[in-house]
């Protein structure tokens, strides 16, 4: 392949939240927006090292070190959205009513309590820009949509996992 200035294109955000009855969600992804100035998701390995007297024990370093898995950050920043959308992406869990937390000690995977995130590049793009479809996400930090004479930005960050076939994102865009 060339070494070339790769650009991905407008990016399109999608969501669904499976389990949220509305009108304008059957479990397909809707579109959510559209980003300030792009999008970089994050991927964090964790990692497990295995001490071992060849090299000072506790204190040395590893002689082996285990993988443990991966997740994904994804940060947004929208100033072109869907107000109805965006009233179910703040109640941050799927299956749970706006301004009504989840049960303390609800089971997020086991429960549903999860969406699915999807990044559709738009026609323009170059290599780099193929669809990122995370099907077990939520969102953990706190959400932000401003209020006031000029234009709203709204501030999400979306944490991925592996889904139950252990897939932390593909590029499907099924339903969309």
């Amino acid at each position: 392949m060339a070494i070339e200035v790769q650009v991905s294109g407008a990016c399109a955000v999608y969501v669904a939240y499976p389990y949220i009855a509305s009108p304008y969600n059957s479990g397909n992804p809707i579109l959510l927006g559209y980003t300030r100035n792009g999008l970089t998701p994050q991927e964090q390995g964790y990692y497990l090292n295995v001490p071992g007297d060849q090299n000072g024990g506790e204190e040395g370093p590893p002689i082996e070190i285990q993988a443990l898995g991966m997740t994904a950050l994804i940060r947004l920043e929208l100033t072109k959205y869907d107000m109805d959308v965006v009233h179910y992406v703040r109640r941050q869990l799927a299956g749970v009513t706006q301004g009504t937390p989840a049960a303390a000690g609800s089971l997020m995977f086991s429960a549903g309590l999860v969406g699915r995130l999807t990044l559709v590049p738009l026609a323009g793009g170059t290599g780099i820009g193929i669809p990122q479809n995370f099907p077990r996400v939520f969102t953990r930090q706190p959400i932000e949509c401003g209020r006031g004479s000029k234009f709203s930005t709204l501030i999400c960050e979306f944490e991925a996992h592996k889904d139950a076939s252990g897939v932390l994102w593909n590029s499907s865009t099924t339903g969309i």
